[in-house]
């Protein structure tokens, strides 16, 4: 190999770390920008003490779910099913807490996984590609949520009131994220997840049991709209139409804006759910303490959405999204 091509490759090399550094550091930087922004318009409302528990709502409800959506969109899976799935299992859990609340708990969390198992059957045992499903399966979720809550709300319980502290949200949030990080990042399971976002027929070939390591992250989303649904609970001791109102989207924004590509892959790190759930957070926050209306909030995001991904699709290693 002669010098010229060496140099080549040097360069060509340099290039691609500098460009993984950059896509790196983006999301860090876009968190900083959007704090000292809002902090600025909201006239230092952001970051006081009064918002505090505030904050916390909106962190437990998008880093939750984004912990569950990591392992689908590490293979370049999705769930727009989240938002009914979390308010049937709302809905089922308010009929059960007058009953007992252990038994609310469990049904709540039962009746998660097994939407989410449906997701995981449709997906991997019909072959349909999961945006197809999963949008289906929301359709699905909101009419039978609409039907058990009667087109209203239901009233849960008002024990479930007792949990709903700053050291529960956070001593959730953060049990949650360490054992999330600890699975993705570490074990088998995780490296399956991205190995399968990279290239499928290569994880095939080295032995993954394929539809098994996909039907899995299903069950997982599942579970965490299952807690989720349990703080709806916990916060407002009701259930309604609009409980999980925006899930999925929100979600899948934070993902995005934390660096994870709309393809998955080995590109997906697990910093994207805490810089990525945290920038959501403040920005769904920051909209609501400027007196932004709903119509200009879901604009808002819309745009976002639309510009993260375009940014983060990675073109190159992708045919398909799944």
């Amino acid at each position: 190999m002669n010098s010229s091509n060496v140099t080549a490759r040097a360069e060509k090399d340099g290039l691609r770390m500098a460009k993984g550094t950059f896509k790196a550091v983006v999301p860090f930087l876009g968190l900083l920008f959007i704090c000292v922004f809002f902090q600025i318009v909201s006239g230092g409302k952001l970051l006081s003490p009064a918002n505090l528990k505030t904050f916390a709502n909106y962190a437990f409800q998008i880093l939750i779910p984004a912990c569950g959506a990591v392992f689908l969109m590490s293979q370049g899976n999705l769930d727009y099913s989240m938002a009914g799935n979390v308010c049937v299992s709302a809905a089922l859990g308010a009929m059960a807490s007058h009953t007992s609340i252990p038994l609310a708990v469990a049904v709540v969390l039962v009746s998660s996984v097994v939407m989410g198992a449906v997701n995981a059957f449709t997906c991997v045992g019909l072959g349909v590609t999961s945006f197809i499903a999963t949008l289906a399966a929301s359709f699905v979720y909101t009419g039978l949520a609409s039907v058990l809550l009667g087109g209203g709300a239901l009233t849960a319980d008002f024990a479930f009131k007792n949990a709903d502290t700053l050291l529960v949200k956070y001593g959730v949030i953060v049990l949650v994220l360490a054992v999330t990080y600890i699975v993705f990042t570490y074990s088998p399971f995780g490296k399956h997840c991205r190995a399968l976002g990279a290239k499928e027929e290569v994880a095939h070939q080295s032995g993954i049991n394929v539809k098994l390591e996909r039907a899995i992250p299903f069950l997982i989303s599942g579970f965490s709209c299952g807690v989720l649904a349990l703080f709806t609970l916990v916060r407002t001791c009701s259930a309604a139409t609009g409980s999980g109102a925006g899930t999925q989207i929100n979600t899948m924004l934070a993902l995005l804006l934390g660096g994870i590509p709309f393809s998955g892959g080995w590109s997906s790190r697990f910093r994207a759910v805490i810089v990525g759930g945290l920038i959501m957070a403040v920005v769904t926050n920051g909209l609501v303490l400027i007196n932004l209306s709903v119509e200009l909030q879901q604009l808002t995001k819309g745009i976002i959405f639309i510009i993260a991904v375009a940014l983060s699709f990675d073109r190159e290693n992708t045919a398909v999204i799944k």
